[in-house]
């Protein structure tokens, strides 16, 4: 999980929100008037904040796994923030799935909009962990199972992109040329950028192996 910024609300939901929340507030099991914040514009505007990726374990989303429209706080709780736009994130259907309904209001679900989530998750290779004592990013790891063997197919898509990143690490050591050493701490730098897939565990990958100057 990277940090994420909010991108300004889209006009569609600027002018319609309160309408479509006094809607479905009247009728909460009609399927139009709850899902109107699936809208293309919304969807749209989310997809680049995200990087098109799920906010939660940095999974890119594509044509054959789109994501969801992720309520940080589920309308089963708190219906009032149905389309409320800082609400309003994307997550993989996996991610989504596991969150479900998840709300404690003194323990509040790790939330890259506003938490330091690089100070509080820690990343040995593919496995996610939290920081000793961190009762969030416990639940948070635990809730989602990145550490379980149910997210098989995502620690081996980790997996993929670590033996990719130890390639490149390798060729820039062995690298003789400085244009070509050059090439390659750009791409390394690339990997670990927040737009990039599993840039966290890249990120302190990176960092571990000794190779942080090149991410400066």
């Amino acid at each position: 999980m990277r940090a994420v910024q909010k991108l300004p609300k889209p006009d569609v939901l600027a002018q319609n929100e309160h309408q479509w929340l006094e809607d479905f507030m009247a009728d909460r099991q009609n399927a139009t008037k709850r899902n109107r914040y699936r809208h293309q514009e919304i969807k749209a505007t989310l997809r680049q904040e995200t990087f098109r990726k799920c906010v939660y374990c940095e999974s890119k989303l594509g044509h054959n796994t789109p994501g969801d429209v992720e309520h940080k706080i589920p309308t089963s709780k708190v219906p009032q923030l149905h389309f409320t736009w800082e609400n309003l994130t994307l997550a993989c259907t996996e991610c989504n799935r596991r969150k479900n309904n998840y709300y404690e209001e003194s323990e509040g679900f790790l939330d890259p909009y506003v938490d330091d989530v690089l100070q509080i998750l820690d990343h040995h290779g593919p496995v996610v962990t939290w920081r000793a004592g961190d009762v969030r990013g416990e639940v948070f790891v635990g809730t989602l199972e990145l550490c379980s063997e149910s997210r098989a197919p995502l620690i081996a898509r980790k997996i993929e992109k670590i033996n990719q990143l130890n390639h490149v690490l390798e060729r820039y050591l062995a690298a003789t040329d400085e244009l070509m050493k050059g090439l390659l701490g750009r791409q390394i730098r690339d990997m670990a950028s927040p737009s990039s897939e599993f840039s966290a565990m890249v990120l302190a990958t990176v960092v571990r192996k000794g190779f942080g100057h090149l991410l400066q």
